[in-house]
């Protein structure tokens, strides 16, 4: 990386009353968009490790992130590169762990190496906490909570994309 500065590492946890393998299998799953992933949908040859990705919108015009897949152990550990495309931050590292315990699977989205002060690391914070609680509530009830449902209701109804995050711009495994 670069001489910016890092934010220390942010951990986001969640309990999830379901089996580990369906909290696996809805975390990696690459057929349809994931409502909390913002309607996106994993855009990739394949979840292993050294293929890229995109979270690319239910239409195919937005990507959102870009990235590369690091390391995996099903269905315990994901680890991705991650950059925002609407900004011009440096990529940083995201890991999303799944421990069994006797109530669920803890689930922790993990962000490490996010630059410090900038706006990325404010919106991957929020980001964050969107996707735990709306994993949580898709897993456990097949709904995403009600904020997120009219959230994702207006991104539908808003027909702004911002230029830099137009799928035309970034390719398949495009991470710069």
């Amino acid at each position: 990386m670069n001489d910016q500065a890092v934010a220390d590492k942010q951990v986001f946890r969640v309990l999830i009353k379901a089996p580990i393998d369906t909290v696996w299998s809805e975390l990696i799953n690459t057929a349809s968009p994931r409502p909390f992933f913002y309607n996106s949908k994993w855009d990739t040859p394949g979840i292993e490790p050294g293929a890229p990705y995109r979270m690319i919108s239910n239409n195919g015009k937005t990507v959102a992130v870009v990235g590369e897949i690091l390391a995996m152990d099903p269905p315990h550990r994901l680890e991705t590169t991650f950059r925002l495309t609407s900004l011009n931050d440096a990529p940083c590292n995201v890991i999303y762990t799944l421990k069994e315990t006797p109530e669920g699977v803890e689930f922790c989205l993990v962000m490490e190496g996010v630059p410090a002060g900038s706006k990325g690391e404010k919106s991957m914070a929020e980001g964050a906490q969107f996707i735990t609680a709306n994993f949580k509530s898709w897993i456990e009830t097949g709904k995403t909570t009600f904020g997120a449902r009219i959230m994702l209701a207006m991104f539908d109804i808003l027909p702004f994309t911002p230029k830099a995050m137009r799928a035309e711009n970034w390719p398949l495994g495009k991470i710069q």
